[in-house]
């Protein structure tokens, strides 16, 4: 469609009347834009894979996503499902309480079972975070055509929004979690919007909003609070009752799986590290201000925010970089017009810049800057609708001296930042006036909507290349480079047989950026949840929450690293005659650095299995008590006949008699929501110091205990989703009755309105 004057009055205004838009035409037609989207998006997500392979693999993903969903996808092909807990995994085996994974999100499952039949996490990493990049892109184009921005338009900002700053280099490098959050965002705003104005049939908000939710991350819960909200006060302004009602009542049903998906993190979370610390507090760490914002367009703006590993060192509030040079050139008055149709995408942008200039912890929510990206989804829709009204073409030279004062402050700002770094900001600088310049001669030479959205689509791509070319891998994010394929990662620790722990302080190179010495590191010992895919049953796991009392114990990082301490700790006997925490732990294989073992000695019964400058690997001599099952001592006076595994999450002890009251001992950390029963009456459960699982048997007891495992309110949980499920079906029925009772009259009322041709995708 040509963009030609709208019309230019006599005095040289431009008369901003709402363009038209195709909103029927060829099927064909309306199907090339969204999947124009998708494979330029899919192509696009390769770029930084082939310039940097380990750009999709720094910090939580490399130790902690990657390896847990290869070991979630094996326990669901096992026919474990929900995994809500994984004994062997210690500390960070609790992934109902954790609640990141998405325990009961179905489409989780897909990614666990796709990753964990993969021969290389690197590549499953890739083909994860593609897809949900793709998943994104179409969901903000879907979402732009909701407020009838033209197919054109709505594909530049979805195809450039995947691409901002945070999005690309935290979310898609570091966090899959907040991405996937991120992703189900527009899917739950086009169709609770959809819901409100009665197009749609309620269910699908519906399921867009359980999705969000049960994908477990707090982030995606707040979006569909925040837009849920948003969208009921534009209903309610605009007199759509009805609609209001109908979304809160979707509300409602989604809100009925909170219980389910956050009732074992909260019950669990006195043990967690994340319990420690102020409810509100502010150490500026990820936490942008205003001034960071003024320059989203210019590709290398590094602002001076607070990261993981020090000051930040890639353009993380960078958003798109034809945002400013526009600016002067759109056509507003359709926002003054439209204002109440605008009113909750207002207040979503309103309510998460406010929530990204905030402080550093909100309760759960910890570093704002992970919010960014929820205002720059209400922005680019902003604009996607100002850009379908066309470019402005009056007053031609006053807008091109605005657009070059708007791309020299950009470059003013990202050199006053850092001055020493002249030739970084010089080439984002010089990228972006020579984008800016190719734009608006397509705009003002060519006369075509196609031309612009060309060259800013391809500009995405071209500004992609140039900052993953100039900050490589995000240097703010935590580095790992663990070895990635899954076949040489089982042969080469192959020899780790049992139950292993290792003790490796690593944190030295990590921090030092001594990136050699930590790939050498990783031939003998591995970080994270990393010896998930190489086959080792590890006590080393990567949690985001903890258990304080074995962690704090073994000197454990969250990474499952140790401080010296831990080693030593490990041979320190547990009280009475119970044996170290090694025997307790029902250990068989200990790797150790051999400076952490320097003035220490193992526990009796322990042999060196070999030993060199970098690592020692001692095992146990002897069989373990009652083997194949997790209790590891018994007292004195209760006689135990035989012990078994009946299951992952229940332990059989069968008890003769009890001469005296004592407590049994079990190889598991003491979660809660394990419980026990002695012939149908229940035991206490308690703890040791460190954390291990105890069952209290009484005096004189005798029979068979049964230790058995639920999620906390797991009850609570199902019957409020239940009750929501339910609630939504009928709620989902209504369209179908009310039609089925017009026709049944003989009529039919229904009356396409106007901007329901501009609904579908």
């Amino acid at each position: 469609m040509s963009t030609g004057d709208s019309g230019v009055s006599p005095d040289g205004t431009d008369i901003a009347d709402l363009r038209p838009f195709e909103g029927r035409g060829p099927v064909r037609g309306r199907r090339a834009w969204p999947l124009l989207v998708c494979l330029v998006t899919a192509a696009y997500v390769v770029i930084p894979y082939l310039i940097t392979p380990w750009f999709y693999q720094r910090g939580d993903t490399a130790a902690q996503f990657a390896p847990t969903w290869f070991h979630l996808g094996e326990l669901v092909r096992e026919g474990v499902w929900p995994v809500w807990l994984d004994p062997q995994s210690w500390a960070g085996g609790n992934y109902v309480a954790e609640a990141l994974f998405g325990t009961y999100n179905p489409l989780n499952l897909l990614v666990w079972v796709g990753v964990s039949m993969g021969p290389d996490l690197a590549l499953s990493t890739l083909a994860v975070k593609g897809a949900v990049l793709v998943l994104l892109a179409l969901g903000t184009y879907a979402l732009a055509r909701e407020y009838a921005a033209a197919p054109w338009a709505a594909a530049c900002v979805a195809i450039a929004l995947p691409f901002s700053g945070f999005t690309l280099f935290w979310d898609a490098g570091s966090w899959p979690s907040g991405l996937m959050a991120f992703a189900y965002a527009p899917w739950v705003w086009v169709t609770m919007r959809r819901t409100l104005r009665g197009v749609a049939n309620p269910l699908w908000a519906f399921a867009a909003g359980v999705l969000a939710v049960t994908n477990g991350n707090p982030y995606g819960t707040l979006a569909v609070v925040i837009i849920g909200a948003a969208l009921v006060c534009e209903g309610l302004l605009n007199r759509n009752f009805p609609g209001a009602l109908r979304l809160s009542v979707v509300g409602v049903c989604v809100a009925a799986f909170l219980p389910l998906v956050y009732l074992p993190l909260l019950e669990s979370a006195d043990l967690a590290v994340r319990s420690t610390g102020a409810l509100f507090e502010n150490s500026g760490k990820l936490r942008p201000t205003f001034g960071d914002l003024l320059a989203v367009s210019s590709p290398t703006h590094v602002p001076p925010i607070q990261a993981i590993t020090g000051p930040m060192k890639v353009p993380a509030t960078y958003l798109v970089w034809f945002v400013l040079p526009l600016l002067p050139w759109l056509r507003y008055g359709v926002l003054a017009r439209r204002w109440r149709e605008f009113t909750g995408l207002g207040l979503v942008a309103l309510v998460y810049l406010a929530i990204t200039l905030g402080p550093s912890k909100l309760w759960l929510f910890r570093w704002p800057l992970r919010t960014i990206e929820y205002f720059y989804l209400a922005l680019v829709i902003a604009f996607a609708v100002l850009l379908s009204q066309g470019l402005a073409r009056s007053r031609v030279r006053a807008r091109l001296v605005g657009s070059a004062v708007l791309v020299v402050a950009a470059g003013y700002l990202s050199w006053a930042q850092d001055p020493e770094a002249l030739r970084r900001v010089g080439i984002g600088f010089v990228a972006l006036a020579g984008l800016s310049a190719v734009l608006l001669a397509a705009h003002l030479v060519l006369r075509r909507d196609l031309a612009v959205a060309a060259v800013a689509i391809a500009g995405v791509g071209a500004v992609l290349t140039l900052q993953v070319a100039v900050f490589d891998e995000n240097a703010s994010s935590r580095v790992w480079h663990v070895p990635s394929d899954v076949s040489l990662l089982q042969e080469r620790f192959a020899d780790r047989e049992g139950r292993v722990m290792q003790f490796a302080d690593l944190k030295p190179l990590q921090n030092k950026g001594q990136i050699a010495k930590l790939e050498q590191a990783w031939q003998h010992f591995l970080p994270g949840s990393m010896y998930h895919p190489a086959g080792v049953e590890a006590v080393n796991s990567y949690t985001g929450m903890g258990f304080l009392p074995f962690t704090r114990y073994f000197c454990m990082e969250y990474d499952g690293l140790t401080q010296p301490c831990g080693y030593s700790n490990l041979w320190r006997v547990q009280g009475g005659d119970r044996g170290s925490a090694a025997d307790l732990m029902k250990l068989e294989t200990v790797v150790v650095q051999p400076k952490l073992a320097e003035g220490v000695t193992p526990g009796e019964g322990w042999v060196e299995q070999s030993s060199s400058k970098d690592v020692i690997v001692l095992v146990r001599e002897g069989e373990l008590p009652w083997p194949g099952s997790e209790l590891s001592w018994a007292p004195a006076g209760v006689e135990v006949t035989s012990a078994q595994t009946v299951s992952r999450w229940h332990q059989r002890v069968e008890v003769a008699d009890a001469q005296e009251r004592g407590d049994l001992v079990f190889a598991m950390l003491s979660w809660p929501g394990w419980q026990a029963e002695l012939d149908g009456k229940p035991l206490k459960v308690s703890r040791t110091a460190i954390g291990l699982l105890t069952v209290t048997v009484p005096q004189g007891a005798s029979g068979t205990i049964d230790l058995t495992y639920r999620p906390p309110g797991l009850l609570l949980g199902v019957v409020s989703a239940g009750v929501g499920t339910l609630l939504a079906l009928g709620l989902g029925l209504v369209p179908y009755l009310t039609a089925r009772r017009r026709r049944t009259r003989g009529y039919d009322q229904t009356v396409e309105r106007p901007e329901e041709v501009l609904a579908p995708l």
